[in-house]
């Protein structure tokens, strides 16, 4: 039914709907809903819809081929090609479960302690790999260390427990993907949306930052206000909190290609943060790209640039770091699936269907920003518990632009609290493959998991428009 639904939208808009300032506006609404409607059933797969744009705006003089496939491989798309490559090499070398490992055996061996090491380590690891790698990897360091508990306590006195272990690193996964540019795709989504309608006030890597890790910090807080009071009162023994320096033990001495991606990542992440450098009312410190003879350099050249590298690196295991399988292992479907999304925003905004949207939407400039971001908030977080979070910003980012442009609001606070926003899907297995993960473990009930994520909805609707809010000084301004 579906299937049907999106061309037979997009046939009776070009019937219905005429604006006359822009003769190419209806065609473009045509396609948008019919993106719209495939992503949000996704009765197809997602990268398939994403490539209407490749076929329908040259048939309907949208945009030609030549113009438009360019947005499927941008300088936003090669920086996550680059990030997913360096992440690939921690997993390949384990450097992944090293760095959480040594996180977590530093830790006292009580099950609050432990919950927070877990949560740490997950929320970190999540802001450089994706987060179903991360998820994947912390879940299977969990469950052998709660089925010993269950073995040496009665299980109905670990059950709890367990549930509440789970669920905290699926949701700091969620929480963690917030906390830099390529943690999750919707972040590079904001990224190229901002890039296309405000060129000058797209955030730097550490501008982000600046605000992605109050938010990481503070939604951890909120996290263990809502999950941590029930594993405060739990039996524990000092044995179970051993297993994990066994399980480092037997990880051995750090190997040159561990050390050899440590070091990239690390070098990486500098290059990136201290590309635009810093300015300020009171001091300017100028980033590394300034000082080159040519200004092109971004962050998707430092990325592949570096990923680069690690197919030059041995490692100890065969070959190199990184290989030609690598490439075959890259998530080609996100790639596609982000590009119809840049291609979709390209659209919108060359046929002038975002100025048409905008100048529909100027009323909203009566509504103070502050409510308006709580509106926004409210319909993201609840919208992508049964929408892919990526193809939620896919679809309203734009909207939300020419909105934004047309009505005198903020861009960037809008954009960025729907963006946000995105990442906090907390109440279903469906809404992200984090929840689906821990939900496939049996030892998550779907009751415990919509009680308490709809908790952490409804909190997290006020945190994320506070901390933008609060935070939006440090990004660039116009």
């Amino acid at each position: 039914m579906a299937r049907m639904l999106g061309p037979f939208t997009a046939i009776l808009c070009l019937f219905l709907v005429d604006i006359p300032e822009h003769p190419a506006a209806p065609a473009m609404l045509a396609v948008a809903l019919w993106m719209a409607i495939w992503w949000i059933t996704e009765c197809v797969p997602l990268a398939l819809t994403a490539l209407i744009p490749l076929i329908f705006f040259p048939l309907m003089g949208i945009a030609s081929g030549k113009e438009i496939a360019p947005r499927y491989f941008n300088s936003i798309i090669f920086l996550f090609i680059g990030g997913f490559l360096i992440a690939q090499a921690m997993e390949n070398t384990g450097l992944h479960k090293r760095i959480a490992l040594n996180m977590l055996a530093r830790l006292h061996a009580s099950p609050l302690q432990l919950a927070i090491g877990f949560s740490v380590a997950t929320a970190f690891l999540s802001m450089w790999i994706s987060n179903t790698a991360t998820t994947m990897l912390m879940v299977t360091i969990a469950l052998p260390l709660l089925q010993r508990l269950m073995e040496e306590h009665k299980a109905e006195n670990i059950a709890p427990m367990a549930t509440s272990f789970l669920l905290i690193i699926a949701y700091s996964a969620n929480i963690g993907g917030m906390g830099t540019p390529v943690g999750t795709a919707p972040n590079l989504v904001f990224l190229e949306n901002l890039r296309v309608s405000a060129p000058d006030m797209a955030p730097s890597f550490l501008e982000w930052m600046m605000v992605g890790i109050p938010m990481v910090v503070i939604g951890l807080l909120v996290l263990f206000a809502v999950l941590g009071p029930g594993l405060a009162r739990l039996p524990w023994q000092v044995s179970d909190g051993s297993a994990l320096k066994e399980s480092l033990k037997e990880l051995g001495p750090v190997r040159f290609d561990e050390k050899a991606v440590g070091w990239i990542l690390t070098l990486t992440a500098i290059l990136w943060m201290s590309r635009k450098g810093i300015s300020t009312d009171s001091f300017t410190i100028p980033g590394w790209a300034s000082l080159l003879p040519y200004k092109g350099v971004d962050d998707g050249t430092v990325a592949i640039f570096m990923a680069s590298l690690l197919f030059l690196f041995r490692s100890e295991n065969s070959g190199t770091i990184l290989n030609s399988e690598s490439f075959r292992r890259l998530p080609w479907d996100i790639v596609i699936l982000l590009g119809g999304g840049f291609a979709l925003a390209s659209g919108m905004q060359g046929s002038g269907l975002s100025a048409w949207i905008g100048s529909q939407l100027e009323f909203l400039r009566e509504v103070p920003l502050p409510l308006m971001m709580l509106g926004i908030a409210l319909v993201i977080i609840f919208l992508t518990e049964i929408t892919s979070n990526t193809a939620t910003t896919q679809v309203m980012l734009p909207i939300l632009a020419a909105a934004s442009l047309a009505s005198g609001l903020d861009i960037t606070s809008t954009l960025l609290v729907a963006t946000l926003s995105a990442s906090c899907a907390f109440m279903l297995p469906v809404a992200t493959p984090p929840n689906a993960i821990v939900f496939g473990s049996g030892h998550v009930p779907m009751q415990s998991m919509v009680k308490a994520g709809i908790r952490l909805n409804l909190i997290m609707i006020f945190v994320v428009t506070a901390v933008v809010y609060l935070m939006r000084p440090l990004l660039p301004a116009i």
